[in-house]
């Protein structure tokens, strides 16, 4: 399947011609239905975004499009294949999710000053749509909501702790290692066996999202040892740092 660089490259350069802070929104969304006839499966999504977004965050939905198209443009092969593999109302179906998950990404972008958050949104977005397997609609817009909410420092550890345990919770059936396994893991990180509140703040807030979970102290622990926490990684967070890598570089 080939992709029409000429139309996307229209849309890119409209944006760089236009005064974003001033156009009129419906203008602007029209604008993106006539000049993107995107790529497959979003062709048929554009004007699903319409009426739906205020001035002031054109320049994020445009950089969500564009971050998405960029990268559904490393992933012909695998389009090709469903293609050639799936029925045509399995390809309808999947367009029909892609647009309503294009939509959610649309809002979640509108609402996110972040620019790299915006980013792993539309890498999410990218990457769910051209596996092989369903699309998992809650799951995608649950793994977008937790990028608008991971700071860039969040994501640097939840990579850290999957360098070190990830290879370990491939090999398991259940959704975490074993807790010895993961208490002796630890400390292999980077931040070793130091005793740091920020590491308590991040991955307190990796666990509320469910991507790790606090391990259980010892149990010959004294009560006033001072003890820094240590966490598990769960099955979530590994996939969540699966669906915001870009194909070249640091996909699999």
């Amino acid at each position: 399947m080939r992709i029409d660089e000429l139309e996307f490259d229209a849309l890119k350069k409209r944006f760089e011609l236009e005064d974003v802070s001033v156009s009129p929104v419906t203008k602007a969304v029209l604008g993106i239905a006539s000049l993107m006839p995107l790529t497959w499966p979003f062709d048929k999504a554009a004007k699903a975004i319409s009426g739906h977004l205020a001035a002031d965050s054109l320049e994020r939905i445009r950089l969500l499009l564009e971050a998405c198209m960029n990268e559904v443009r490393k992933h012909d092969s695998e389009i090709q294949q469903l293609h050639d593999t799936k029925s045509a109302a399995e390809m309808e179906t999947r367009e029909d999710v892609s647009r309503e998950l294009l939509l959610e990404a649309a809002r979640r972008a509108e609402s996110t000053r972040s620019k790299e958050r915006v980013k792993r949104i539309a890498l999410i977005l990218a990457n769910a749509v051209v596996e092989p397997k369903a699309i998992d609609a809650d799951e995608t817009e649950e793994m977008m909501r937790v990028a608008t909410e991971l700071n860039d420092r969040d994501i640097e550890f939840l990579r850290e702790l999957i360098k070190i345990e990830g290879s370990l919770l491939q090999l398991q059936s259940a959704n975490h290692i074993p807790r010895y396994d993961a208490h002796i893991k630890w400390e292999q990180g980077s931040w070793g066996a130091r005793i740091d509140p920020e590491i308590d703040s991040v991955f307190s807030k990796l666990e509320s999202y469910g991507l790790v979970s606090r391990l259980a102290p010892p149990n010959n622990l004294n009560a006033i040892t001072d003890f820094q926490n240590r966490y598990v990684l769960l099955k979530k967070g590994m996939r969540f740092v699966s669906l915001i890598r870009e194909a070249t570089g640091e996909r699999k």
